[in-house]
């Protein structure tokens, strides 16, 4: 398959990865009435539904429930999104029921953000939650058919995805820089610190590492490369955090392409605190006229191309999420994560780390 072939294929296969813009949906506010806005937990990337919040006009955060009656909110109660009628419940589904927002963020304990998804989701209420969608299949397959059954808008925290870098990197495979992808490895590697969350001791609350933190990996790769993965085979472990063992701090997949390209991804809790950053995100992509190298923690990209192809001085910009995803239920443009794409890459992720240890190839 040359360069045209693949990027024809790509079109024609849907591998934009965004959801298509449509008509509004029923009952969601227009630009510039109030937008009831409610918040679930504060595990998580809360920031996300916060910070977006205050570029949105009209947007009001109505609501917080805690995820245990015990969890301290202090952080987000400063947040400049917390007003002073922000009412806070003990029980998510009674804010759900008393409050009815519009749309509600999500931040559980992993394993709880889909039984969440899933209660707003069949009160027409729509939903931007923390990933993975889902920690296991079952629960996985129960949201999908409850957004299809009500036809709410959802959309999951791909944070990577509203980063310049992966942003230009994207549109320079789109426009054929590197040819036809065919060799792909990607890299994300966190401090652990000195403590995490109390769920990272339970594998079952938990979820794994690859579905919480790989996931950011997965999806850049599939976003930025348009490939699709078609199998997978894992490795994985806890190695430097026995006192944590509900949590892999390493893991090593292998993926095979649509195109019968490879892709390689490894992830680890394993950078030191001494590290100048919290996180190292690294993405490659060797195609068949150019390779392009994404080191985000440090702000480069670096394109090596056949055809003396070089990447614009200035990097574009993503919609915020939360913002695209309200624009996106408004009816004006395709939100930055779409509910197809969400449960797509959760679903490769749950297989994937199914797979660890079986030695053998699991169908995507």
């Amino acid at each position: 398959m040359d360069r045209r072939d693949f990027l024809s294929a790509a079109a024609a296969s849907g591998l934009s990865l965004h959801a298509s813009p449509g008509a509004p949906f029923r009952g969601f506010p227009e630009e510039g009435s109030p937008l009831r806005v409610a918040l679930i937990g504060k595990d998580g990337h809360t920031n996300v539904v916060l910070d977006g919040m205050l570029g949105v006009p009209g947007a009001r955060l109505v609501a917080l429930a805690k995820g245990r009656p015990e969890d301290g909110i202090a952080g987000i109660q400063k947040h400049k999104a917390f007003l002073p009628d922000t009412r806070i419940y003990e029980d998510y589904r009674r804010l759900l029921d008393q409050e009815k927002p519009h749309l509600v963020g999500i931040c559980l304990p992993y394993a709880e953000n889909a039984a969440a998804a899933r209660e707003a989701a069949e009160r027409g209420i729509h939903v931007l939650t923390e990933k993975p969608a889902a920690t296991t299949l079952a629960e996985l397959d129960h949201l999908e058919a409850a957004l299809k059954k009500s036809g709410t808008g959802f959309s999951m925290m791909l944070t990577l995805r509203s980063s310049p870098r992966f942003q230009a990197a994207r549109q320079a495979v789109r426009q054929g820089w590197v040819g036809e992808p065919i060799l792909i490895s990607s890299q994300k590697s966190y401090k652990f610190g000195r403590e995490r969350p109390w769920f990272y001791k339970d594998a079952r609350i938990y979820g794994g590492t690859i579905p919480w933190v790989g996931i950011h990996a997965i999806d850049f790769m599939r976003y930025v490369s348009g490939c699709e993965f078609t199998q997978v085979m894992t490795l994985q472990g806890n190695k430097a955090h026995p006192q944590w063992p509900g949590c892999e701090d390493f893991a090593g997949l292998l993926f095979r392409l649509q195109n019968g390209g490879t892709a390689v991804c490894h992830m680890d809790f394993l950078r030191p605190d001494s590290a100048p950053t919290h996180g190292d995100d690294r993405l490659r992509i060797a195609g068949s006229e150019g390779v392009l190298e994404v080191l985000e923690s440090q702000e480069q990209i670096t394109l090596f191309s056949s055809a003396g192809r070089q990447l614009p001085k200035e990097m574009p910009q993503a919609p915020d999420l939360l913002a695209s995803f309200v624009a996106f239920l408004r009816g004006k443009g395709a939100p930055l994560v779409g509910a197809e794409d969400a449960l797509r890459i959760t679903r490769i992720c749950l297989l994937a780390r199914d797979a660890a240890g079986k030695g053998s190839w699991v169908n995507l």
